[in-house]
């Protein structure tokens, strides 16, 4: 299997990638459980916004953007893919600003390139 090519934009970091070109095998004993379901838990991809301070890139500690990946219910023939685009403060809590839902692996990818782009460019309303 192949990792899905993406396009990074600059000043993001990929922190953890298994998003494969890989479509769901339902199972023929359970209509509802996934056969290849390695590739189709809650957790796919995290892209974070990094930061540059004194012409170093770093990766804050709080207050940074985070892109996330995953699909929903873990496992699940009914599932799909849930992009998010969130906040993540100084305690490590979640504000969602933005969300995707797809089934279509493509699809996903080009929002995320698009958040991407829009991010790097301030071009983005949350």
């Amino acid at each position: 299997m192949n990792l899905l090519p993406l396009k990074i934009s600059s000043g993001f970091a990929v922190c953890y990638n298994k998003f494969y070109d890989v479509e769901p095998i339902v199972s023929k004993d359970s209509k509802s459980f996934i056969e290849n379901w390695s590739y189709f838990t809650e957790d796919i991809l995290q892209i974070t916004k990094m930061e540059l301070k004194n012409g170093h890139w770093y990766i804050p500690d709080e207050n940074y953007i985070l892109i996330d990946l995953g699909w929903y219910p873990d496992s699940s023939s009914d599932g799909e893919y849930v992009l998010l685009l969130v906040k993540v403060d100084e305690e490590h809590n979640w504000k969602e600003l933005k969300e995707k839902r797809s089934r279509d692996s493509f699809e996903i990818k080009e929002t995320l390139e698009t958040w991407m782009q829009q991010i790097s460019t301030k071009n983005i309303t949350y």
